[in-house]
């Protein structure tokens, strides 16, 4: 065996016994049924399997997001375009030929 193919072999172990407790703890975890429903009180604080951290733990791939809801709501504002007649409008041209000599 090459070296890398070691390292790989030992990498393995190491994640296989990092992973694997996980996975026992939850395969032999359960919830016992302690009293019949109608012998359980109101005031008992119950370990419900819905609130269990054990039972809800995963190693998923991802972390499914939020979904993301985006209303965009437009509101018209009038205006009026003002249109100066009365004004002097100049346009200022520059020569495109900005190597030459200049011009008269």
């Amino acid at each position: 065996m090459n070296n890398s193919r070691k390292k790989r072999v030992v990498i393995a172990w190491v994640l296989l016994m990092a992973l694997m407790p996980f996975f026992v703890v939850k395969a032999f975890h359960h919830h016992e049924e302690e009293h019949a429903a109608s012998c359980s009180h109101a005031d008992h604080p119950r370990h419900s399997p819905d609130d269990c951290a054990i039972c809800h733990f995963s190693l998923s791939l991802f972390t499914e997001a939020q979904f993301v809801d985006f209303h965009c709501i437009l509101t018209p504002i009038p205006f009026e375009q003002v249109v100066h007649q009365d004004e002097i409008v100049y346009a200022l041209s520059y020569s495109h030929h900005l190597r030459a000599p200049p011009t008269a």
